[in-house]
């Protein structure tokens, strides 16, 4: 999970330095793994411009240009299609490292002619995985000053190793909100005062399956004028690695990092008909915001029109009703898909993109009115237009729950006396709703942005987060308590004990495969009616080599093949032992 600390400031007001909020979280358990400085990677790139671009003399695809800094003006070499005079560049200099590759610029000689610096692509400044030909900027981009000052780069790119179970801090909201429970600051309230609508919609949702979606919220907004985003906005998504494509779909990507919250939006003048969110049938075929066509099975979700399906839904959109610059009418969606229909269908066709790395996770089943209701603030802050009222089909799927909870759990689990008012304390900048008992126990109700809370341990988990997993005192080992209980069965120590024997006696360990070749079985098989019950040969159906074709029944054939490579190796004195099936 990446993103910058301007845009987490965005959500969280605090004074707290770059490193003391790298620290925090990864106490917190969001552990930081990388923090780039994009100014330093950049250094030494600058805005230029190609004064002169003539023909190499001795070569067909290469031209010698004259740069001009700002500074100084330098002939370079180039070999991009489209490097022309007049067009504003980005430029390394004699000197500068180039992101991709790590190459150390110095001036040479290209085909009989001085060359010195570079003029980069979006693949050598690491901007795209691959690029036709040069960056060029805008005519107004102000030659002479640093390439890194003029993106935005001065905003430092923060990547935490996220776990499974934190889908809440798939967002940088999550993320803020964790912070600001941990002191390090106040978090800031969300935009959600509705959005009133001036007509109804013409395009009408239904829900033919409410098992794989409760609830779907629509939205038309009509006369937008969709064209590129606001700098700020390519700045952010830039620093993550996620292409700037338009307004429209740079909006609900924003969504998507900053919130935790996908979104979907359709031309809905290519939209056919009312939406209806449906199990797909057998073999029917669409076509993906990438161009690949996809057969689908009765089990994955799609958004359809009446001439089909227009998005996998959770997981991708279709070419057909994306959006392009023409767009004026567009249907924005809001909906919450059920985590194991995503997940399957993810690993079915192959599909990984951000809506379904969250939706598998189990994203905030109560967050569909707030997404709707930002996205379309946005919308019409950037693009204009005017909204409909918003369409409700379905419900919000119950996700409430009460765990009992005993203060004592946090010192019996964890190791650490944290005082009864310190636990509610945390618990509640969390989120999590807390009623005391009469006998002294509490009825506590997690948040709904986390649902991989499930029991009392969770609780603890939570409670020692934010009091610091480093206050839990050390324990020795020569403790009775400290000393968990034995936890091998009989067999388990036996065949502990197995491997030590043989070991002692010089033997080495195999580890071979649960497979044998044809000819393996063959050879080391016996007669099928001496078994009792007999035997069956049992064959792989989809074998990873035609030598592993077959379950063995023995495990000597893989042993003696273990000890022919040894031979084979000069090692004919290799002792050789298995413990396996």
């Amino acid at each position: 999970m990446k993103f910058t600390l301007n845009w987490l400031k965005e959500y969280l007001d605090t004074h707290a330095t770059l490193e003391q909020v790298c620290d925090k979280l990864t106490s917190l358990g969001l552990e930081v793994e990388s923090v780039t400085d994009r100014a330093e990677m950049y250094k030494g790139f600058v805005i230029a411009h190609i004064a002169e671009a003539d023909q190499h003399p001795n070569a067909d695809r290469l031209k010698q240009c004259l740069v001009n800094t700002g500074k100084e003006q330098l002939q370079v070499v180039c070999g991009a299609p489209n490097a022309r005079k007049g067009i504003n560049v980005v430029f390394a200099l004699p000197g500068t490292t180039i992101p991709a590759n790590g190459m150390v610029l110095k001036k040479t000689v290209i085909r009989g002619v001085e060359s010195n610096g570079m003029i980069c692509s979006d693949a050598e400044l690491k901007l795209s995985e691959e690029s036709a030909g040069i960056r060029e900027l805008p005519d107004n981009a102000p030659v002479g000053e640093d390439f890194a000052k003029y993106m935005g780069f001065t905003d430092p790119v923060i990547e935490i190793n996220l776990t499974p179970n934190r889908v809440d801090a798939a967002g940088v909201y999550g993320i803020a909100r964790d912070l600001a429970a941990a002191g390090l600051g106040r978090l800031k309230p969300l935009p959600l005062q509705p959005v009133p609508g001036g007509f109804d919609s013409p395009i009408r949702v239904h829900i033919d399956d409410k098992k794989a979606c409760p609830i779907f919220m629509g939205r038309m907004i009509r006369g937008v004028k969709n064209g590129p985003s606001p700098k700020w906005l390519q700045d952010y998504l830039a620093a993550i690695g996620s292409r700037s494509i338009s307004a429209l779909v740079d909006i609900t990507n924003y969504m998507c990092i900053g919130l935790n919250r996908p979104l979907h939006v359709f031309d809905a003048d290519k939209l056919h008909g009312d939406i209806t969110v449906r199990l797909a049938h057998a073999e029917e075929k669409f076509l993906d915001l990438k161009n690949n066509e996809r057969v689908l099975n009765d089990h994955t979700i799609v958004v359809a029109d009446k001439n089909g399906p227009q998005a996998m839904g959770g997981v991708i959109g279709g070419l057909e009703t994306g959006c392009s610059d023409g767009t004026v009418n567009v249907f924005l969606e809001s909906a919450y898909f059920t985590p194991s229909f995503i997940r399957r269908t993810g690993k079915e066709f192959g599909i990984d993109s951000d809506a379904k790395y969250r939706f598998e996770r189990g994203i905030d089943p109560s967050s569909c009115d707030e997404g709707i209701e930002i996205a379309t603030r946005m919308i019409l802050d950037l693009c204009g237009g005017e909204p409909s009222h918003v369409l409700v089909a379905g419900n919000e799927p119950h996700w409430q729950r009460n765990i009992v909870f005993s203060t004592d759990t946090v010192r019996n689990l964890g190791g650490l006396d944290v005082p009864r008012a310190e636990q509610m304390d945390n618990l509640m900048k969390l989120g999590f709703g807390i009623n005391e008992r009469d006998n002294g126990l509490w009825d506590v109700s997690p948040p709904a942005w986390r649902n991989d809370i499930d029991g009392a341990a969770d609780l603890v988990e939570e409670i020692l987060r934010l009091k610091s997993y480093d206050a839990i005192p050390p324990v020795s080992v020569r403790s009775d308590e400290a000393v968990p209980k034995p936890a091998l069965n009989e067999m388990q120590k036996r065949l502990a004990d197995l491997r030590r024997l043989c070991a002692v006696r010089g033997l080495s360990e195999v580890v071979s495969w649960s497979f044998l070749s044809q000819r393996a079985h063959d050879v080391f098989s016996y007669p099928t009616q001496f078994s009792n019950p007999p035997r069956k040969t049992a064959r792989v159906a989809n074998p990873i080599s035609v030598d592993l074709s077959i379950m063995r029944h023995a495990q000597l054939p893989n042993l003696l093949d273990a000890a022919k490579r040894n031979a084979d190796r000069k090692m004919d004195q290799a002792a050789l032992f298995e413990i396996g099936s």
